[in-house]
């Protein structure tokens, strides 16, 4: 656990920073805007300021985006398995206990290869299939943990596999597609294509929109959209905002979600995630279908390649908008195998 001075003097050297910063930019503009006479020095003035600007926000964003990744890479968040340029194998062995103890299991796998010759711009994607357009996101609207998720979605235990290609990838934009098959029976061909688009806002927050297109023979056409802010309180706080909206044409049913939670990094190898999350449907009529609470804790067992964690939650859910909430406790244990990345 670091020391508690250590984020206060973070703090106190940011604002000498930032009181310096505008001191600079103010004495500079002051005498930018004095005399004609020598309008090529107020003009290199002003270019020098403007260029210190741009410098400052970047760092700021650069910080602010780097404490967002590192904490959703230690909780295996699957937006960060969108590097395209590593090949990674994660496996995931799930136990679920409910009230009466019954116990369920579950074993997930995702790979993810980096074809040669291709400027790591296409990947061999073999993974368990997601049902629910907003599992394919590999973004901002959960990731590994189930009670992160802003709408209830289903894994089933059938595989997919899938060439994805990279259209575009920068540090604001994000486009690639999948073009596969889902092994079932009958196999259901499948496309799919994601833009991403990240912003860096004031006050150290950060935003990423995700727009998402879907097609299967099966499942026909399917549309998910995502809205998330992350808001970096100090190098050990990361709070998060979810939105998420998703259609299917085959059931014309529009889910939604809206999400926090909160991210906190107890020391290099330990990490804890408080979240509470609601969901809906609008069949018959707009209405909240569940609600849940809890408190993940993950702990990584060996050489960042070996993770254990623990979800105590609290469900509430309901299929019709005219019944009362039903509650369910639940208590999920995962261990999950991460190789390469």
């Amino acid at each position: 656990m670091k020391s508690s001075s250590i984020p206060f003097m973070n703090i106190f050297l940011r604002c000498i920073f930032i009181n310096c910063f505008l001191l600079v930019a103010m004495h500079s503009l002051i005498i930018a805007r004095e005399g004609n006479e020598n309008d090529s020095d107020n003009q290199s003035l002003i270019k020098k300021t403007t260029e210190l600007v741009d410098d400052t926000h970047h760092l700021l964003s650069e910080q602010i985006s780097s404490v967002s990744d590192e904490l959703d890479s230690f909780f295996g968040e699957e937006r960060m398995d969108g590097d395209f340029n590593k090949s990674k194998i994660r496996l995931n062995f799930i136990t679920t206990f409910d009230d009466k103890g019954k116990a369920t299991y579950k074993t997930n796998i995702s790979v993810s290869l980096i074809l040669p010759r291709t400027q790591k711009k296409m990947n061999l994607i073999v993974e368990d299939v997601k049902e629910n357009l907003t599992d394919d996101d590999q973004s901002d609207t959960g990731g590994s943990q189930k009670q992160n998720k802003v709408t209830d979605t289903v894994t089933e235990s059938t595989l997919t596999a899938a060439l994805q290609y990279v259209i575009f990838d920068s540090k604001t934009w994000t486009i690639d597609t999948k073009t596969g098959v889902i092994i079932s029976a009958p196999l259901d061909p499948y496309a799919r294509l994601r833009v991403r688009r990240s912003f860096y806002l004031e006050n150290e927050w950060e935003s990423r929109f995700t727009q998402l297109v879907r097609w299967s023979y099966i499942r026909d056409w399917e549309e998910s959209t995502g809205l998330v802010f992350d808001k970096t309180i100090n190098k050990q706080l990361l709070f998060r905002i979810n939105n998420g909206i998703s259609w299917q044409k085959k059931t014309q049913l529009f889910s939604f979600g809206h999400g926090y939670s909160l991210y906190h990094q107890l020391t290099s190898n330990k990490a804890l995630v408080y979240f509470t999350n609601i969901s809906g449907i609008h069949k018959p009529k707009i209405h909240t279908s569940g609600y849940n609470l809890g408190v993940g804790y993950r702990q990584m067992m060996y050489n960042n390649w070996i993770f254990s964690e623990i979800t105590p939650m609290a469900v509430w859910s309901r299929e019709k908008p005219n019944e009362n909430f039903k509650q369910t406790n639940v208590i999920t244990v995962k261990i999950e195998f991460i190789f390469g990345g």
